[in-house]
C-alpha cells in the first residue's frame, strides 16, 4: 500500500484524498494536513461515509499543519513515498525540492507558470531523484493530454486552441460567475502573462485578452486568454516539428459573455490586479489580495457547476487541410453519498490519474514528467478517467468487486 500526502485540504484538496481512495481500491493510505481544523472534519465525514460504501479498505488520516512551517512540513514529507501538493500557488514555491530531497515523487496542479518552472529546474540541473510531476489537474492538466491526443494526428498544426471553463450551471449575479475553485488561482490566472505560440513564435501577452464569442450546446459563450493552462504543450509541439510560421497556440478561459470585461474593470482599471501596490494615502492596500477577498467575501459558492471543454486543431493531416474537435460537458454529480462539484471532480480526477499511473509503471519512473507524456487512452483506461467520460458510472466501477 502506498502512502500519499495530500498538502492542502481546501476545496479540492479534500476532494482528491477522498477519490484516491474510492478509485484506488485499497491501493493507497491517504494523510490529509492542512491548517484549518474545519477542512479536516469534513473531509473525516466523507471518508467515514465513503468507508461505508466501497468494499475495499478506507486508509485515511488528518494532520494539522501550517504549510510556512517548512520543518513540519518536511517531517511530515518524510513518512510518505507520494506527496500531492494543493497549496495555493504563492505557497508552494520550494516544496518540491523538499520531496526531492527526501525521495518522495512530487505531484501538483498549480496553474503558476513561475512555480512549474522551479519544478522543472530540478529536472534540468540533473539532480531529480524522484517523478517531478506538476500542473496535473484539469487545465493546465487534462486539457493538455486531450489536446496532445489530437495533434499527434497532425503533421502540421496550423491553429490549436485549447478552451477551459469551470461554470455555475444557473448564473445569476453581474459577473455570471460563482466560487468553484480558489479564489487566488482564478485571480492569479487573470494577472499574469500567458505563454502562447503566434505566427510560429513564442509570445507572453497580458491575461484577459484574445477575447472571441462561441457556441456550445445552444449556449454562448466567450473566451480569453488566461495564464498557465497551456502547460508545456508548445514545447513538445515545437520539438516534434509540428509547428510552422503560421502556427498559433494558445489557451483560453470559458466564461459567460460579459464576465471579461467586469474583471479587467476590477483588476486593470481600478489596478486591483498589482501585486505588491504600495499603502494610499489613508494606508489601505489595494493589491491583488484585496481583489481575493472582494471575491472570497461577495461571491457565493456553488456546487451546480459544469465544466465546458472544448479543443480546436486545423493543420494538415492525411495530406490535406483539416479541422478535429473535442468537447467535454461535466456537470455536478452525487457520488459516495455527496454531491460532487465539476471542478473538484475533474481537478481531482486529474492528479489522481497521474499518480496512479505513476504507481503502475506507466509513467516514468523519476525526472520531469509532462503531461503530454500521458496518453488519453492510458488515462481514460483508469477509474478517474471515468470522471470526463461518465461521471455518473464512477461510483459503481469504484465499488465493484475486483
Amino acid at each position: 500500500m502506498s502512502k500519499v500526502l495530500v498538502l492542502g485540504g481546501g476545496k479540492v484538496g479534500k476532494s482528491v484524498a477522498e477519490l484516491l481512495l474510492a478509485c484506488g481500491r485499497g491501493e493507497y493510505s491517504v494523510t490529509l494536513a492542512d491548517r484549518e481544523q474545519s477542512n479536516l472534519q469534513e473531509a473525516e465525514a466523507n471518508c467515514r461515509r465513503l468507508g461505508n460504501r466501497v468494499p475495499h479498505p478506507v486508509e485515511f488520516s488528518t494532520r494539522r499543519i501550517d504549510a510556512t512551517d517548512r520543518a513540519a512540513v518536511r517531517e511530515l514529507l518524510g513518512e510518505h513515498e507520494y506527496l500531492i501538493c494543493m497549496l495555493p500557488f504563492d505557497l508552494v514555491a520550494g516544496i518540491a525540492d523538499d520531496a526531492n530531497e527526501l525521495g518522495v515523487h512530487y505531484f501538483d496542479v498549480t496553474e503558476d507558470v513561475e512555480t512549474s518552472e522551479r519544478v522543472r529546474k530540478i529536472d534540468e540541473a540533473g539532480s531529480a531523484k524522484v517523478a517531478l510531476v506538476p500542473q496535473c489537474g484539469l487545465a493546465p492538466g487534462y486539457i493538455a493530454i486531450a489536446a496532445y491526443d489530437i495533434a499527434r494526428q497532425f503533421s502540421e498544426i496550423h491553429e490549436l486552441t485549447l478552451r477551459v471553463g469551470a461554470l455555475p450551471q444557473y448564473p445569476t449575479n453581474a459577473l455570471h460567475y460563482n466560487v468553484t475553485w480558489s479564489t487566488a488561482g482564478v485571480v492569479n490566472e487573470y494577472c499574469e502573462h500567458c505563454h502562447v505560440m503566434l505566427d510560429g513564435r513564442f509570445a507572453k501577452l497580458p491575461a484577459l485578452e484574445g477575447l472571441e464569442t462561441f457556441g456550445f450546446e445552444g449556449v454562448e459563450y466567450e473566451a480569453f486568454y488566461t495564464s498557465g493552462g497551456v502547460g508545456t504543450l508548445i514545447d513538445t509541439l515545437l520539438a516534434e516539428k509540428k509547428t510552422v510560421g503560421e502556427t498559433r497556440i494558445a489557451y483560453k478561459t470559458i466564461r459567460y459573455p460579459g464576465h471579461r470585461d467586469l474583471m479587467k474593470f476590477l483588476l486593470q482599471d481600478l489596478r486591483l490586479g498589482v501585486e505588491h501596490a504600495r499603502p494610499s494615502a489613508s494606508g489601505r492596500v489595494f493589491d491583488r489580495r484585496l481583489a481575493m477577498d472582494l471575491l472570497d467575501h461577495a461571491i457565493a459558492r456553488t456546487l451546480q457547476d459544469v465544466v465546458i471543454i472544448f479543443i480546436n486543431c486545423i493543420g494538415m493531416k492525411d495530406g490535406i487541410r483539416q479541422q478535429v474537435n473535442f468537447k467535454r460537458a461535466v456537470r455536478a454529480v452525487e457520488l459516495f453519498g455527496r454531491v460532487w462539484p465539476a471542478i473538484e471532480l475533474t481537478t481531482a480526477a486529474g492528479v489522481c490519474a497521474m499518480v496512479d499511473l505513476h504507481h503502475r509503471g506507466r509513467l516514468p519512473k523519476t525526472g520531469f514528467i509532462r503531461q503530454e507524456q500521458c496518453a488519453l487512452e492510458a488515462f481514460n483506461h483508469t477509474l478517474f478517467g471515468l470522471a470526463y467520460e461518465a461521471p455518473e458510472t464512477l461510483e459503481r466501477g469504484a465499488t465493484a468487486q475486483l
